[in-house]
């Protein structure tokens, strides 16, 4: 085989390497695959969703955590929640909360009565 042809060769498999490369990282940071949330009105208090592109994987209607269905009182509790949760599943941590993340984000876990 001459040089040649070694070269091309060479050339051929390195770039069907970067191309290979280019279109698995492409595909594994695809918007069909990053999370995201969003707040859920519920006309009396707010809730929140987790989203997998377009698919629900968490619908969170009242705050977790608490015994009872309380619902968040601002959209803006919602969103911190739903901040904190999305983190910890991006960090692969399980999405569950404890008291002490409510206490952190100001949430509160009094059940009204």
């Amino acid at each position: 085989m001459s040089s040649t042809i070694k070269y091309s060769v060479v050339i051929v498999l390195f770039l069907a390497l970067v191309f290979g490369y280019s279109i698995y990282n492409q595909s594994a940071t695809s918007p069909s695959q990053l999370f995201h949330s969003e707040v859920v009105d519920l006309n009396d208090g707010y809730g929140y969703q987790i989203m997998r592109g377009e698919k629900v994987i968490i619908l969170q209607e009242y705050i977790p955590g608490l015994s009872g269905k309380q619902k968040f009182e601002t959209e803006e509790q919602a969103l911190k929640t739903a901040s904190l949760v999305l983190s910890k599943i991006e960090d692969g941590e399980s999405p569950m909360l404890l008291p002490s993340d409510l206490v952190e984000l100001n949430i509160s876990t009094v059940v009204d009565h």
